[in-house]
């Protein structure tokens, strides 16, 4: 039986965003590495590759031969981030909470197993984590992630992980299914997620759900710093204000809905 997918989906296109991904995720490229990295034949993908520069999606470099992504995606990326429905009204509120706390703080959705930042507001301490809008990080050792995973159920998240890796990237790491499954739990009840030094040494996150109208778990903000200020002792008092401020953020998305 024929799937929606097989039924609608234009092959050419495909390629055409398979090709994209690949430059994303391995930078400049020549013509025969994305080949190799896409299986896509070397005409089609310089066909493919043509027509993406005609665009300005791709540029290429005529001395190098290689391949990267165009500035027209730019573009496009910052009218998307203006026009995704989680991140309208959140950035005020994101600001206000660090001007309250002077911490960074995030605003994530969840792509697949991993958390995708879609917006922060940068503390003015002189010693701060460093990140950028458009990257993504894994669920399970994240702030946001974990806020978000805690949405789920327990076989939802289950299948989300499976066949995944769960990389130890610090001690503090959790790299067992059901020591996260346990973890999810505490973080529904008491309502905010920590990132507990898992993802980066000495630096902690407080993450807290954001929700629709029917109460689904749509995103998640979060705050991040060093352990010298963010820490056990200070923890009950910052994620009093990151739970206030996601509440704020659901609050303008049920307006809107």
């Amino acid at each position: 039986m024929t799937t929606d997918a097989e039924k609608y989906t234009v092959r050419s296109v495909e390629r055409a965003f398979t090709i994209l991904e690949a430059l994303k995720d391995n930078g400049e490229m020549r013509l025969i590495d994305v080949s190799r990295s896409t299986m896509i034949n070397k005409g089609m993908a310089f066909k493919l590759l043509y027509t993406l520069c005609s665009k300005g999606y791709v540029e290429h470099d005529g001395e190098t031969g290689k391949y990267r992504l165009g500035k027209t995606l730019f573009e496009l990326g910052h009218a998307a981030g203006n026009q995704i429905t989680e991140r309208r009204g959140a950035h005020d509120i994101l600001r206000s909470l660090v001007e309250k706390i002077n911490e960074t703080a995030h605003l994530a959705v969840l792509q697949g197993s991993d958390v995708l930042y879609l917006d922060k507001v940068e503390s003015n301490a002189s010693l701060r984590m460093v990140t950028a809008v458009g990257i993504r990080r894994p669920a399970y050792c994240t702030g946001t992630g974990k806020a978000l995973l805690a949405g789920l159920t327990d076989d939802e998240v289950r299948r989300l992980m499976e066949g995944k890796p769960m990389r130890r990237f610090t001690p503090n790491t959790i790299c067992d299914i059901d020591d996260l499954l346990a973890e999810l739990a505490l973080v529904c009840t008491r309502g905010y997620a920590l990132d507990n030094e898992e993802n980066e040494p000495g630096i902690m996150c407080v993450g807290a759900p954001v929700r629709n109208r029917d109460g689904v778990v749509v995103s998640a903000i979060s705050v991040t710093g060093p352990t010298i200020r963010i820490n056990r002792e200070t923890v009950p008092q910052l994620a009093n204000e990151v739970i206030k401020a996601a509440e704020r953020i659901s609050e303008t998305l049920v307006c809107r809905s």
